[in-house]
């Protein structure tokens, strides 16, 4: 597919801020769709957007509108709009604070697309007064090639809550929000259970992330029987904070965790581990940080996570920062 982008003000506004490997995945499918007028928003300029689909057998290629500067906003999109995407990650939220100031205002919905427990509480301080903040828990395999490059392996979905009465969702947001992918892979899905799937989802982050990133090892690193014993350590601590929160997990949902990602094909990464890779500072602290407090919270110790997070912000600390 490949398709110059023209905006049109009858569709439905869509603005992706971030457009790393899940920003890019889903800015591309909803270009591909041409049911929404898409932006995209950006600290690195690009002229050319690619998703490489290795599990589709397809590339969505497109010239999208790209802005580099929240000043930008009014001149080009004439805000607020109606949905904003924000795929960077949990500890960029501040950083992206210009863009939603820029592009929110009381009738648009803001779907987080990050890793974590507390995606509302990040954002919410950021957006006009009025937006809905709706966490997204995101299932998709996709490694950033360079700016405005992507390939998708896994998945390529995104959980979002049937409803929240707090953030005033309705089932009918989840429903508009995928029929803007007019496709019938059902990129966004409603959960009724938000508490038991973001914290299913914190459990394989835990897992995945640290061990790859730590290891810098592809996540084919978790077939070793030493490093299964870390894995399964971790995700007992985690299950067990996410019970005390309210999540709704049984006791074998942890190994299952381990024995399918272990299955993955090999090659298969994690964010963090190509965040690793590229010099990037690490989303350590909306994951083992997460648990960590939680933990706190109903006096459950968390000893391995612990010493994952103090690693992996020790990594973190001095990072070659790319754009």
């Amino acid at each position: 597919m490949t398709e110059e982008h023209a905006g049109s003000r009858t569709l439905p506004t869509v603005a992706v801020v971030g457009a790393g490997a899940i920003g890019a995945f889903f800015a591309g499918y909803l270009l591909a769709a041409g049911r929404a007028d898409v932006t995209l928003c950006v600290r690195t300029p690009f002229d050319e957007l690619v998703v490489e689909s290795e599990r589709w057998g397809e590339t969505v290629r497109f010239r999208p509108r790209v802005l580099a500067d929240p000043a930008q906003v009014a001149d080009a999109l004439a805000p607020p709009v109606d949905w904003v995407l924000l795929a960077t990650k949990a500890h960029q939220t501040a950083g992206a604070a210009g863009w939603l100031r820029a592009l929110t205002g009381s009738g648009t919905t803001v779907v987080v697309l990050q890793n974590g427990v507390e995606q509302v509480e990040l954002v919410r301080p950021y957006v006009a007064a009025g937006a809905r903040v709706v966490p997204g828990i995101v299932y998709s395999g996709v490694e950033p090639l360079g700016p405005g490059r992507v390939v998708h392996r896994t998945n390529g979905f995104v959980y979002v809550p049937a409803r929240d009465p707090d953030q005033g969702v309705v089932p009918e947001d989840a429903e508009r929000l995928d029929a803007l992918f007019a496709s019938d892979r059902a990129f966004v899905r409603p959960v009724a259970d938000l508490t038991t799937a973001l914290w299913k989802k914190l459990c394989a982050n835990v897992v995945a992330n640290g061990i790859t990133a730590l290891t810098e090892r592809r996540i084919e690193v978790l077939r070793r029987d030493d490093i299964r014993l870390v894995a399964s350590a971790l995700a007992e601590e985690c299950l067990a904070v996410g019970r005390a929160e309210g999540a709704s997990i049984d006791a074998a949902f942890g190994e299952a965790t381990i024995d399918r990602m272990a299955a993955m094909p090999d090659g298969a990464g994690s964010s963090m581990l190509f965040d690793r890779l590229a010099g990037r500072t690490l989303e350590h602290d909306a994951l083992y940080g997460a648990v960590t407090r939680a933990g706190r919270r109903h006096d459950i110790a968390t000893p391995v996570t612990d010493v994952v997070g103090a690693l992996l912000a020790a990594l973190s600390d001095r990072p070659d920062e790319v754009a």
